[in-house]
């Protein structure tokens, strides 16, 4: 569980870093990082396992992984949580005026389309599809390098 906090504690590091430099991450570029740093994760969690227990089974390596996945992906969510709600408020009522604009444009009421927006668009919707991509992300990963280092990196050793 100590990587996935590490590497969580990176992650979220790395997004307050970016934002106290003024590096605007357009669209879905932080959440590409965290992909990586997902699938990272998945792997390194099962050889370290196997470096404390060379026999140990699939189903084994596959619980790790997916638990260090689910924990990395719960300390992302609520840190993004927190720094969506606190530090980078201002971007959500931007990206909602923009969504806004767009829709005018397509002939929806302004009213409609803002309230609507606004109730997508919300630090707490964002990351709570944060958490499931993350942990549905995780929990692929975590199978896929389960059987890959059970079956083939077991042998290279």
């Amino acid at each position: 569980m100590l990587p996935a906090i590490l590497i969580a504690s990176a992650a979220l590091g790395l997004r307050v870093g970016l934002f106290a430099a003024d590096v605007p991450l357009p669209g879905f570029t932080f959440g590409f990082v965290l992909m990586g740093m997902v699938t990272l994760l998945a792997f390194l969690s099962g050889a370290l396992l196997l470096r404390e227990e060379p026999n140990a089974p699939m189903p084994s390596i596959f619980r790790v992984a997916l638990r260090d996945t689910a924990v990395f992906a719960l300390l992302c969510s609520a840190g993004l949580y927190l720094f969506n709600q606190h530090l980078n408020s201002a971007e959500f009522a931007a990206h909602v005026n923009g969504i806004v604009q767009a829709s005018v444009a397509q002939g929806v009421p302004e009213a409609e389309a803002r309230s609507k927006a606004e109730a997508f668009f919300t630090p707490g919707s964002q990351a709570f599809l944060a958490f499931v991509g993350l942990l549905a992300l995780g929990a692929v990963n975590a199978l896929f390098f389960a059987i890959v280092q059970h079956k083939v990196l077991r042998r290279l050793r």
